[in-house]
């Protein structure tokens, strides 16, 4: 996925990392409360982060159709080895340079 039409940067770069399955760059971009909503749902980042993402369920967005908020949430394509392909929002909070709070789940 071209990651150039990215508008935050900070969202830039966590897209990169996730895609290009960097675990620890990933993990470096939140602050150490990061929040993490999945489907409206409270999780652990860390653990969801290794589950979801760098685990086996390999997940990674395939494409952007749509940013609001100056990029901060972006709509897409999500791939995961467990669930398959789904359309899916990712609504980033930043402060100080880091990702605070990230909600993530299934869009139309």
């Amino acid at each position: 996925m071209n990651t150039d039409s990215l508008q935050h940067p900070l969202v830039r770069a966590a897209i990169i990392a996730l895609n290009g399955r960097d675990r620890t760059a990933w993990l470096n971009l939140f602050s150490a409360d990061a929040l993490l909503t999945d489907d409206g749902n409270s999780q652990d980042l860390v653990p969801w982060s290794d589950n979801e993402l760098f685990g086996a369920d390999h997940g990674q967005l395939t494409t952007v159709t749509r940013q609001e908020d100056g990029g901060l949430s972006i709509y897409g394509n999500f791939h995961s080895s467990r669930w398959g392909d789904f359309n899916t929002f990712m609504r980033f909070q930043v402060q100080d340079g880091k990702i605070v709070r990230l909600d993530v789940g299934q869009s139309d």
